[in-house]
């Protein structure tokens, strides 16, 4: 076991479970909550899903960040955990920080994907299942 990959796990996992459950419960560790990110996924273009739409899609964000988390943290599926995980922090970086124009955040999130989108590289390369990406 390498204990340099292990810190990076459990440090991503304790992000992403903590992105996750902020999401569903407002006020818990400065969670927006289901309403608020429902809502600002309407102010971003989603306004076409309506009001449940809206919400049933920030709950299956949430969920599935949630979910990402704990695989990295179990140490499962981490190429699709990874993968995904990139690609979440790519419409972050997208959707809300380039727009905000705040730009610690912008490198914050430039960080993440590109490290993510690397441990899922690296993740592919030791698989026995070849992903072309």
């Amino acid at each position: 076991m390498n204990i340099g990959n292990l810190v990076i796990r459990i440090g991503i996992a304790l992000l992403f479970v903590w992105g996750g459950l902020e999401k569903f419960f407002e006020g818990f560790l400065g969670g927006v909550g289901l309403q608020n990110m429902a809502n600002f996924l309407k102010g971003s273009g989603l306004a076409f899903l309506g009001d449940t739409g809206t919400y049933a899609l920030g709950a299956l964000l949430a969920a599935l960040e949630l979910i990402a988390g704990i695989l990295v943290f179990v140490n499962k599926q981490l190429l699709f955990a990874y993968a995904f995980l990139a690609f979440i922090m790519l419409l972050a970086l997208v959707l809300v920080h380039i727009p905000s124009g705040n730009w610690m955040n912008i490198m914050i999130h430039i960080m993440l994907i590109t490290t993510l989108a690397g441990l899922a590289i690296n993740e592919n390369e030791n698989s026995k299942i070849k992903l072309y990406l």
